[in-house]
Formats: structure tokens, C-alpha cells, sequence
């Protein structure tokens, strides 16, 4: 178990270790593994943006580039399969081994550039994705207290946002520039500088003993053991379908509604990552100082009437964008609060909990993936923020039921 922290009241200030004489290490760390995980969350969200840019130039219909996204997040299914990595190899070996993975597919595309090896490297994203959130999770979880754990994860979830609000317009300008797979040439790139970084500084967890979840088998114990594992599950994959539903049809509508050019495209979607920077920084106030359930349970319910109210910005630009703003904001502020409630639903067994989420929020955005654009195409922009609306209700109302934090040590 690595030193303990504590974080200062107000969010700005420098998180320190509290047996560290050096107040800053923690600080650095952070900002390693957000860094990293920038490149990988830029790869996983480019492709909402600039799909149809990328069937354009690929001369595919736009539903071509939409199936591989699904593929792509039923990939993300069996991420418990690569949990017990970091109990058995230590959290900076995976992490590091994640980021390789992720910049061969990046390149490989880039290399060989064609629709199918699109669909690989969307997968390859996808796969280095899930391998590396459960473990930086375990890391953060292990090394901040559960009272202060907010702040610290927010932090890393900060990578989120800025994959759109800066990541979304340079891809734009790369696009147009040098054509789609350069895109994937820069994150390759990026990619391999983080990695090296990684393995460079920053340090190794101790573990004096594994954690539970070492193999297959013991993680499966874990999860039949616990049912609020399954509830976490359920929740997570109802509240990342319902998102999903509305996202991934977001810039085939942007075109369509107001024909907006790859650089506006690429704006717009920064809007959006300004709300999610906005809603993580709020949720890692906000959950430490009035509880994690409350917020998220609050946020969520705000999302879901959020949802409703979308399909009414048809046909002017700024309420679109007010609108999507508002959703992103209440849909980080879920997400991002609910990271560290589900570090500490089964304390003991953090890299099992945090990899079986992430799975189940893999299979949900798969089913949104094939939901949204079916209601788009068939019943209209307003049929997904019906549909989404509900979703997240449910969601909601599971979490308020059965989801609470342990009473391990």
C-alpha cells in the first residue's frame, strides 16, 4: 500500500502526500496518467465527431463507420478478462504496456490506412482503454482516502473533456489538412512519448500482498460474492447506453440541421468538452463536501429532463449547443462522482469492481451505438432524447436503491 494523502479544501490547490517531504509528487503523478490517458480518450472520442468525415474520405456510407463503433464497444465487454493484470503485474506495467497497445493500432491504420484496419484500431483503442482505467483507478483508489478521493480522480478524469475541447479541433485540423489517417499517425506518436514517460516516472506501487481478483477465477468469486457489483453493473451500462444513444448521432445531426463545416465540427465539440471540464471540476468539489450518492443521484435526474427538453433546439444553432452543453455538464457530473463511489463499493477487490464497470459501460454504449442512430434514421433527432430520458431515469433509480459503499476495511 503506497503512502497516504490528503487533498486541501479548495480544488485548486496542490494535492500533497501527507508522509511525503516532497508535497508535489503526488501532484505529478496525477498529471502523468491524465496525460495519458488524454491520448487514449482523444482516440476513443474523435470518431463521434468526424464520422462523417471519415466515411467521406473512406467513400463508405456513414452507418459503415457507425457498425464499427459498435464493434468497437463490445470490445470494451471484456475488459474483466484483463483486470487481474494489474493485481498480478503491478499497476505501472499495465499501464505502460496499455499505452504501446494502443499507439500499434494508432499506427498500424496509419501505415495501411483502409476501413477495416479503421475497425481494428478502433479496437485496439477500445482494448488499451479498458486495460488502463481499472488499473489507474486501483492507483488512485490505493493511494487517496475515500474522503478526498474526489478531487484526485477528477483530476485524471480532466483528460476526458480536453480530448474534446482541445483533442476535437486539432484531429479537425489534421483531417482536413493530411487526410483521416493522420489523425491516428499523431496519437501513435503521442502515444509512445506517454508510454515512455510512464515507465520513466512514475513510481511503483507496493503491494505487500495481491489484491483480491489475482486470476480469472478469484474474480469471478468476487463479483457472485457481492450483488451491488451487478447493480453497479446494471447502472453503468443503462446510464453509458443512454448517452450513447444521443452522442453518437450529435455530428451526423450537427450537419445536417445547420451544415457545419470539419473546423465547426470540431468547435462544437469543444463546447461540449468545456461542460465536461466544467462538470468534473464541479463533481470533484462537490462530491467530497456533500457526498457522492446525493450529487450523482441530483445530476442524473437533471440529466434525464435535460434529455426531454434537447429535441425542442431543432433549427437554432445556440440553443442546440446551450442544449448539449447543459447534458454534458450534468452527465460528467454523474459520471466523474460515481468513479470513486465505485472504488469503495467493495474496497478489497477495486481492480475486479472498476473492470467489471467498465465492461458493463462497454456493452452500454454498444447497445447505443446500434440504438441511437436507429431511432435517428427512423424516427427522428426527438425519438433519442425520449428514449435517452428514460434510460437515465432507471439508471438513476437503481443507484438510489442498491448502490452504496462498503463497510470493508
Amino acid at each position: 500500500m503506497t503512502s497516504k494523502v490528503c487533498c486541501p479544501a479548495p480544488f485548486s490547490a496542490t494535492l500533497s502526500l501527507v508522509t511525503d517531504p516532497k508535497p508535489t509528487r503526488l501532484y505529478w503523478q496525477l498529471a502523468l496518467i491524465s496525460l495519458a490517458r488524454l491520448c487514449l480518450n482523444t482516440g476513443l472520442r474523435m470518431v463521434y465527431p468526424f464520422a462523417p468525415a471519415f466515411a467521406r474520405q473512406l467513400d463508405v456510407p456513414v452507418t459503415a463507420v457507425y457498425r464499427l463503433v459498435t464493434i468497437r464497444n463490445l470490445s470494451g465487454f471484456i475488459s474483466p478478462l484483463f483486470g487481474p493484470l494489474s493485481e498480478r503485474f503491478g499497476r505501472k506495467s499495465v499501464l505502460f504496456g496499455a499505452m504501446m497497445f494502443f499507439s500499434a493500432g494508432c499506427l498500424l491504420v496509419w501505415l495501411w490506412p483502409s476501413y477495416w484496419l479503421l475497425g481494428v484500431a478502433l479496437i485496439f483503442v477500445a482494448l488499451a482503454k479498458v486495460v488502463y482505467d481499472p488499473a489507474m483507478q486501483a492507483y488512485v483508489g490505493e493511494t487517496v482516502p475515500y474522503r478526498q478521493r474526489g478531487k484526485a480522480l477528477a483530476v485524471t478524469e480532466l483528460s476526458w473533456a480536453v480530448a474534446l475541447l482541445a483533442g476535437g479541433p486539432l484531429i479537425g485540423i489534421a483531417i482536413e489538412r493530411q487526410g483521416w489517417s493522420a489523425a491516428f499517425f499523431w496519437l501513435g506518436l503521442f502515444g509512445v512519448i506517454t508510454a515512455v514517460f510512464l515507465v520513466r516516472f512514475l513510481p511503483k506501487t507496493k503491494q505487500t500482498t495481491p489484491g483480491r481478483g489475482a486470476s480469472l477465477a478469484d474474480a469471478w468469486r468476487v463479483v457472485r460474492q457481492h450483488p451491488v457489483i451487478w447493480a453497479a453493473m446494471i447502472y453503468n451500462v443503462l446510464n453509458m447506453g443512454s448517452n450513447e444513444t444521443i452522442f453518437l448521432v450529435f455530428g451526423d445531426w450537427m450537419e445536417l440541421s445547420f451544415g457545419l463545416s470539419l473546423l465547426a465540427l470540431g468547435a462544437s465539440a469543444s463546447v461540449i468538452g468545456g461542460a465536461e471540464i466544467m462538470g468534473e471540476l464541479f463533481a470533484g468539489w462537490s462530491v467530497d463536501h456533500f457526498g457522492k450518492r446525493p450529487v450523482i443521484i441530483t445530476t442524473g435526474l437533471l440529466n434525464a429532463l435535460i434529455c426531454l427538453l434537447i429535441p425542442l433546439t431543432a433549427g437554432n444553432l445556440t440553443a442546440a449547443l446551450a442544449a448539449y452543453f447543459g447534458l454534458f455538464l450534468m452527465f460528467e457530473i454523474t459520471v466523474v462522482g460515481g468513479v470513486p463511489l465505485m472504488t469503495e463499493i467493495v474496497p478489497s477487490a477495486r481492480s475486479v469492481v472498476m473492470s467489471s464497470i467498465i465492461a458493463a459501460g462497454a456493452l452500454g454504449r454498444a447497445i447505443g451505438s446500434w440504438l441511437g442512430p436507429f431511432l435517428f434514421t427512423r424516427y427522428g433527432f426527438s425519438s433519442n432524447g425520449v428514449v435517452s430520458a428514460i434510460i437515465t431515469a432507471v439508471a438513476t433509480l437503481i443507484l438510489a436503491l442498491w448502490i452504496r459503499e462498503g463497510q470493508e476495511a
